[in-house]
């Protein structure tokens, strides 16, 4: 009877001779999750966002699976890339047409990220201005703004925001609606938001009146 009600709380996967941990285990860590979910949808906000970076743009990719999707486009003319993401660095180190700057600091490891924060990580980015800013955040409201669920990256995204001409949230319609532990910015202190259909217009209508564009993946 442990066994089953185990089992159907996807802690325990029963086999031959007595059990395993489960594959579908819920992870403790909800952005973990988040990066395997709405691929398709995230890989047209990436798409949409290319269209906003010119030539010799100055930019700073901040963690997360839509900005890692973004440099998996990035390449085929000069940019100038900071990044905190270790993923993002992967993806970004061989293309000769890319300037990368990689941000130090402390290595936080969630689940298959790692991304850098901390201190010596504001104290780097304060260096620095970029001409865009690609904000990662977990979850948006009008009311509550954008959020995420770690307090201790609170301080490093807000420096990351200080050091930028143009703020761009790109935000699957799944993050919509939801609360997470911490406020790390109003939508009204962000210029554009990229988010797929799923969010109805009538949704989008409330964050442009708080003074954001909202842009469309398929527009």
């Amino acid at each position: 009877l442990d066994l089953e009600r185990l089992e159907g709380m996807n802690l325990l996967q029963r086999v031959h001779g007595g059990a395993v941990l489960s594959s579908h285990q819920p992870s403790s860590f909800p952005m973990e999750q988040s990066r395997e979910k709405n691929q398709e949808e995230k890989a047209k906000i990436a798409a949409k966002a290319l269209t906003l970076i010119d030539n010799h743009d100055v930019i700073f990719l901040d963690d997360g699976s839509t900005s890692l999707a973004l440099a998996k486009l990035l390449g085929n003319f000069p940019v100038t890339v900071l990044t905190n993401d270790l993923q993002i660095v992967n993806e970004l180190m061989y293309k000769p047409n890319i300037t990368l700057y990689v941000v130090g600091g402390c290595v936080k490891r969630d689940g298959n990220s790692c991304v850098i924060y901390g201190e010596d990580c504001i104290q780097f980015v304060k260096k620095y201005r970029v001409n865009k800013l690609f904000l990662g955040i977990s979850t948006i409201t009008p009311e509550d703004g954008l959020m995420i669920y770690y307090y201790g990256d609170r301080s490093t995204k807000r420096a990351l925001m200080s050091t930028a001409n143009t703020i761009i949230c790109m935000v699957d319609s799944a993050k919509f609606g939801h609360t997470a532990f911490t406020t790390v910015a109003k939508v009204s202190e962000i210029d554009t938001i990229i988010t797929d259909r799923g969010l109805p217009p009538h949704e989008s209508e409330k964050y442009v009146a708080l003074g954001t564009k909202v842009i469309y993946a398929d527009d």
